[in-house]
């Protein structure tokens, strides 16, 4: 059996299925900058601060960047995010066992903060800590020990998990086991290529490792 204090997770990508959000957001703006768009370019920063996607496709218009793709967030986050199949339900029975939980996310604060109440999650967790909370950020392990500090938990008892190579090495920098899922933004080989200690392909794997039913 599987023991551990406190699970911290991704956001966009492993409880939020919002990566069609993120994209939509980015093509709008990258239409509006007159910037050469291709998804799959765009997609390997998913996961990373937003001013890495801006300095890379941007380079000296990068707050004009980070201003319009805010404006479409506003925009599109109501509309297009959702929790993903499954997810409702794992969160509601780890809080039943007493499991600590947070969130860390490359997104700044008031979008993480937004995104958990729009899918209706906040009740479960303890803490979201934003991309704004750390001076270094995923996949160094600042944000993952911020997020235990405020848990009250010992990296050896939590697990990280996440669907991109930086949620992995983030919590394996920070001594925690870590479960990569594929049901994000990154492909299986990528994320094995990261070392995860578990891989699951679907929330019901995701349930079943924990132990929950």
């Amino acid at each position: 059996m599987l023991k551990y204090q406190a699970l911290i997770f991704d956001l966009d990508g492993t409880l939020s299925d919002s990566v069609p959000m993120i994209l939509k957001s980015s093509e709008s703006v990258h239409q509006r900058m007159e910037l050469p768009w291709q998804a799959e370019e765009v997609s390997a920063f998913i996961g990373r601060p937003l001013t890495e996607t801006a300095a890379a496709f941007a380079p000296g218009r990068e707050q004009e960047y980070l201003n319009y793709f805010r404006e479409y967030n506003l925009l599109y986050m109501p509309k297009m995010i959702r929790p993903f199949p499954g997810i409702l339900s794992l969160l509601a029975k780890l809080q039943e066992r007493g499991v600590r939980l947070g969130i860390v996310t490359s997104r700044h604060q008031w979008g993480a903060d937004w995104s958990v109440e729009l899918l209706g999650i906040q009740a479960y967790f303890d803490c979201v800590i934003g991309v704004e909370a750390t001076e270094r950020h995923k996949p160094e392990p600042e944000p993952a020990l911020l997020a235990l500090n405020k848990l009250g938990a010992d990296p050896a008892d939590a697990i990280f998990i996440g669907d991109a190579p930086v949620d992995i090495a983030c919590g394996k920098a920070a001594g925690m086991r870590t479960i990569a899922v594929s049901w994000g933004v990154s492909s299986r080989e990528r994320l094995m290529a990261a070392e995860p200690d578990w891989f699951c392909n679907t929330t019901a794997d995701l349930q079943r490792l924990l132990l929950l039913d």
